[in-house]
C-alpha cells in the first residue's frame, strides 16, 4: 500500500543556511546517484559497512522507491536546487519498529543535517504507528553515537565487536516525557 508523501518542511542549519527536508521520489535516481559519488571513501563505509563506491541504477530505484509506511525516506537539499546533501530513511522491521539509516555529504557534516533528518523520521515513524526506531552503526562512528545519545528518544545503546546496536523509544509515551 502506498501513502500519499509527507510534505517537505524548511529548516535551518547550524550556520543559519535554510534547507529543504523532503521525501524521496523515484525522480531522485540520478541525484542521489550524484550524490553517492560525493561521498567518500570513508562516509560510504560508514554507511554501507563496505566502501561502495557507486550506487547501481537498479539499488538507486529501489532506495528512492518507497511507499512512505514500511519504507520512508527524507532528503535534504538547498531551496530552489534539487541536489541531495543528506539522506534519511526508515524500513519497517515489524509492526512496531523501524530501523532507520543516515548518510551526510561530507562537507555538510557537522551542521546538524541528521537531527534535522531524525527528528523527520521519527514524527514519520509516530504517524505510522511505530514505537520504536532501531540502528546499526560501527562503533567508530562517533557523529551517528553522538546523534544518537543527545536525541531526546532516550537512545540505548549497545556495543557487540566492531557494531554499536541502537534502540530507541518514540511512542507517544517518551514524546510526553520529552515534552514536559
Amino acid at each position: 500500500m502506498r501513502t500519499k508523501p509527507p510534505g517537505e518542511r524548511i529548516a535551518t542549519l547550524r550556520d543559519g543556511r535554510e534547507v529543504r527536508i523532503r521525501p524521496i521520489t523515484p525522480a531522485d535516481v540520478p541525484l542521489l546517484m550524484e550524490f553517492h559519488e560525493r561521498l567518500s571513501v570513508n562516509t560510504t563505509r560508514l554507511r554501507f559497512f563496505t566502501p561502495l563506491r557507486r550506487l547501481s541504477p537498479d539499488f538507486a530505484k529501489h532506495l528512492c522507491t518507497v511507499d512512505y509506511t514500511k519504507r520512508c525516506a527524507f532528503v535534504v537539499s538547498f531551496p530552489g536546487d534539487n541536489s541531495i546533501h543528506g539522506v534519511g530513511r526508515f524500513e519497517a522491521e515489524s509492526r512496531r519498529s523501524a530501523e532507520v539509516a543516515f548518510v551526510v555529504e561530507d562537507a555538510m557534516q557537522g551542521l546538524g543535517i541528521g537531527k534535522l533528518l531524525l527528528d523527520r523520521l521519527v514524527e514519520q515513524a509516530r504517524l505510522r504507528g511505530y514505537d520504536r526506531l532501531t540502528a546499526v552503526v560501527l562503533c567508530e562512528n562517533d557523529s551517528m553515537l553522538t546523534l544518537f545519545r543527545e536525541s531526546p528518544y532516550h537512545a540505548e545503546i549497545s556495543m557487540e565487536g566492531s557494531q554499536a546496536f541502537v534502540k530507541m523509544d518514540i511512542g507517544t509515551r517518551e514524546l510526553n516525557a520529552a515534552a514536559s
